[in-house]
């Protein structure tokens, strides 16, 4: 299995029980090379504070209340149960392509999927009129992914969604997290924005650039981020780096 590096702040006492959580790199294809989204996370925040990460956060009741019912038909769509949950390794497993979506749209204020009928969403969608006051809604928990895109007329799709790497926090941190991470290309014509709270900056770098800021000390990453970079900086688009992460065996597993 892969483990991150210490994540910061003290040492646990009793290893804490990691959550479920998904984290997904938003690729584009920026003048010369590959570019991914990073997100400068406030000081404030109690995990990795300062750090430049990708958009992600645990895995919510509301995320595993979505894959039942009629969202299984109208709004989560790509994957059957069975091949998601044979992919990441875990039951319910279609809950976690939710969490990373719906961390898009909470941190980034960006909207993954496509409409009910398989096209992109385009920048005049409805949705956009909505989106600061459904990045609320969502990060308080009054309203689901599941309800927003069914709202909407938006599926998410899961096959689009290029599962990468699992990584767990340390037994020495304080807060834990058995962390999918996933790749996705940046859907045309959105911008990406810091939702404030969480993220104070949304910025768009090449891997290689980041990792030079990085080893400078004008940046700061966590392992798992670096380990990531590094493996965006073999392609040079976003297709060629997509088709190749889809067809790879993911990092890590359950032994």
């Amino acid at each position: 299995m892969t483990t991150g590096a210490e994540l910061g702040g003290r040492a646990a006492t009793t290893p804490v029980e990691p959550r479920p959580a998904a984290t997904v790199m938003l690729l584009r294809d920026g003048r010369d090379t590959l570019e991914v989204l990073l997100l400068e996370r406030a000081t404030s925040t109690p995990f990795v504070p300062g750090a430049h990460v990708f958009p992600g956060g645990a895995v919510d009741d509301t995320d595993l209340a979505g894959i039942d019912g009629d969202a299984r038909h109208d709004v989560v769509a790509g994957r059957s149960p069975e091949e998601a949950d044979a992919l990441l390794g875990v039951p319910d497993a279609r809950a976690w392509f939710l969490t990373a979506v719906r961390e898009c749209l909470e941190e980034a204020g960006v909207v993954l999927g496509r409409t009910r009928d398989g096209a992109p969403v385009p920048p005049d969608h409805p949705v956009f009129a909505e989106l600061a006051a459904l990045r609320i809604a969502l990060e308080s928990g009054t309203r689901s992914l599941v309800d927003v895109y069914r709202a909407h007329g938006l599926q998410v799709r899961v096959d689009e969604l290029a599962y990468v790497a699992r990584w767990i926090t340390p037994e020495v941190s304080p807060r834990r997290y058995d962390a999918r991470f996933f790749a996705a290309a940046m859907p045309e014509g959105q911008r990406a924005h810091a939702d404030g709270w969480e993220a104070v900056d949304a910025g768009w770098w090449s891997p290689q650039g980041a990792l030079s800021d990085w080893q400078a000390g004008r940046i700061e990453l966590i392992e798992p981020t670096v380990a990531s970079l590094r493996l965006l900086a073999e392609h040079r688009s976003v297709r060629d780096a997509l088709d190749a992460l889809h067809a790879a065996t993911p990092v890590g597993g359950d032994g």
